[in-house]
């Protein structure tokens, strides 16, 4: 966990989900300056057709001096859980990454997570505290005494009854959960207390469960302007 307070323009972005021409048009589109700091709420991985690439633009822009802090999602948590439950049966890893997933490029010739991928994966924290907000890639037990020790629940929560005393009073923002475009869009305009930021990227399309009409934009919300930058799916 990261204690972040800082006057530069904070841009949070979410699920990323291997779409990697999206996030790219995104962050043309934002065009964030070396002063400002990017939030990402993790599930770079999986679905989408390149995680791989997520990751390296991600590592790419660190590289270059971009202030840049990663949380980790469920997708992150359960590529290293089974690569560390299935050690001993590659085959099986191999088809839950690659079939399953859709995130083979994240493997070497012999079915082994690329090193990179891995150090990027571990150092993710899971969740960040700001000022005015708390970033979590799913959500908080607040039935918990301490809801920041259920990390089950930060990975893979999808409803909460808000208490704002467990959090000093700081709205919630997340990702995980595909929301329509216009529930995200009221939740911002009555700044929270809960905000949920993923548009589900990849549901550009016609799709049995979620309302494609609502779907398909890869979001970044600006939260010094509280500007909705949407860039839609492009992959």
């Amino acid at each position: 966990m990261h204690f972040i307070n800082s006057m530069s323009h904070r841009l949070i972005i979410p699920d990323i989900h291997g779409c990697v021409r999206t996030l790219q048009a995104l962050l043309d589109q934002v065009a964030p300056t070396m002063e400002d700091q990017l939030f990402f709420l993790g599930d770079y991985i999986d679905k989408g057709p390149d995680s791989a690439g997520v990751i390296d633009l991600l590592l790419d822009l660190k590289s270059k001096g971009y202030r840049l802090h990663f949380l980790r999602g469920n997708h992150e948590e359960n590529f290293m859980v089974a690569f560390q439950d299935w050690a001993d049966n590659l085959e099986l890893f191999r088809k839950f990454v690659t079939r399953i997933n859709k995130a083979g490029n994240l493997l070497d010739d012999h079915g082994l997570p690329i090193e990179r991928y891995w150090r990027f994966m571990e150092a993710t924290d899971y969740y960040i505290q700001l000022p005015e907000a708390i970033l979590v890639h799913a959500g908080l037990r607040f039935d918990r005494p301490d809801p920041f020790e259920d990390r089950v629940a930060l990975l893979e929560l999808r409803r909460m009854q808000y208490q704002r005393e467990k959090v000093g009073g700081r709205m919630l923002i997340h990702g995980h959960v595909p929301t329509a475009l216009k529930t995200i869009e009221a939740a911002i305009e009555s700044r929270g207390p809960i905000i949920p930021l993923d548009n589900g990227c990849v549901y550009a399309d016609r799709h049995r469960v979620y309302d494609h009409t609502q779907m398909g934009h890869l979001l970044c919300l600006n939260l010094d302007t509280w500007e909705l930058h949407r860039q839609p799916y492009i992959d």
